[in-house]
């Protein structure tokens, strides 16, 4: 039996990657695939068919915008993509008390723009600019107080 298990444990990956052709596989980097509301509407999404909300996702004219929860109802991300361009996107993160820990800017998948990292008590880390997935440019480093502590130029 364990023989038996064993190789099933070896076998089943091999199964599941051979059906996958890589060579079709689409990859999405932003809300290119998304439905998109009509201005004014609102989608919800909810958790395993539950009262508890997953998602939100709302527009105007310019902006798409969704927003996740996790299943305490707490807000955990929101990302905003330009309409003229689904492939980017400016991405929230948000910690459990609710503190912004993240703001990053994604051109198809690739750190690029103004980005801004917080210590969990919401005071800023680091802010600068990527350029392609690289630092540019001035980029400020704080203390959890938030009082500048180092410059660097990239």
């Amino acid at each position: 039996m364990k023989n038996i298990l064993l190789t099933l444990i070896m076998i089943f990956p091999a199964l599941c990657f051979s059906q996958v052709d890589w060579n079709k596989a689409k990859i999405t980097y932003g809300a290119e695939n998304e439905v998109l509301p009509n201005i004014g509407d609102t989608i919800k999404e909810h958790y395993y068919e539950s009262k508890i909300l997953k998602s939100l996702k709302f527009r105007d004219s310019t902006i798409f915008t969704i927003v996740e929860f996790d299943e305490k109802n707490t807000k955990t991300k929101s990302t905003i993509f330009q309409l003229n361009n689904l492939k980017y996107k400016t991405l929230t993160k948000y910690n459990e008390a609710g503190f912004v820990i993240l703001i990053a800017n994604y051109d198809n998948g690739v750190v690029t723009g103004k980005f801004q990292e917080f210590y969990s008590n919401g005071k800023l880390m680091e802010e600068g600019i990527y350029y392609k997935m690289k630092k540019g440019g001035e980029w400020k480093y704080y203390n959890e107080e938030g009082e500048l502590i180092k410059n660097e130029n990239h």
